[in-house]
């Protein structure tokens, strides 16, 4: 695992710790190296919109505790923001959220002759997602999902 993987991964646990008592809820961190410098993203969802002002006041929040866990050791900048209305789901209890929506999902392999299937998110089974495809339930095992994003 390289170190910038690691480093997102600690700074989501510090996240994932803190952020919930304020209201918010992780959704992901990415931390990389780009032109412009390192750079941490966070993004975050709570029950409503969120707004510039929510993005603000995590900032502020993580931006004092990420600096005190001494993980980062040279300049970056921190970004929050909302995964958007076409956010990638991450995690499997995500599948079950989000119920009703529609989805996207990119596989491994195919399934039903498609690595591209879109459909309406009826959620899983012990270790499958279930879309309805135009009245056809398909069941996508969770394990070769390559991609998912809900579609607006």
């Amino acid at each position: 695992m390289d170190k910038y993987r690691s480093i997102a991964e600690k700074i989501y646990d510090i996240a994932s710790g803190s952020l919930p008592r304020a209201g918010y809820e992780v959704i992901d961190v990415e931390y990389q190296k780009e032109k412009s410098g390192n750079v941490l993203r966070v993004f975050i969802d709570k029950k409503g919109t969120i707004t510039v002002e929510d993005c603000e006041r995590v900032a502020n929040l993580l931006g004092s505790a990420i600096d005190a866990s001494l993980l980062i050791h040279f300049p970056y900048t921190l970004e929050v923001s909302s995964p958007g209305l076409t956010r990638e789901l991450k995690r499997k209890d995500e599948y079950t959220r989000f119920i009703g929506r529609d989805i996207r999902i990119i596989t491994r392999r195919p399934v039903s002759n498609k690595v591209v299937l879109e459909g309406t998110l009826r959620g899983m089974s012990e270790q499958d997602v279930l879309i309805d495809d135009g009245g056809i339930e398909v069941s996508i095992p969770y394990d070769i999902i390559k991609k998912a994003n809900l579609m607006f």
